[in-house]
């Protein structure tokens, strides 16, 4: 089995929740099994969510904690998104 790149990111806004449970369980199995995981939860990510100004030709850079997000992005060869529905 070849290790596979995990990038687990947990949308859920809250720092205690089931999405952030079901996260870190895949992300233990994962480890676990071999793999390389890295994960991210929404609740910890600190950005600007109000683009304000931002427009197609005027836009606003990405803060650090998105730029991290991007980089795990292009860096995994699987993703992995848990969100509450």
């Amino acid at each position: 089995m070849t290790p596979k790149k995990i990038f687990i990111l947990d949308g859920h806004p809250a720092a205690s929740s089931l999405s952030r449970s079901f996260a870190e369980t895949y992300a233990k199995s994962a480890r676990d099994a071999g793999h390389d995981v890295r994960v991210a939860h929404l609740s910890h990510l600190e950005f600007d969510e109000d683009f304000g100004q931002g427009s197609y030709t005027d836009f606003k850079p990405l803060e650090p904690a998105l730029e991290d997000v991007l980089s795990n992005l292009e860096w995994s060869n699987h993703l992995v998104l848990v969100s509450p529905m």
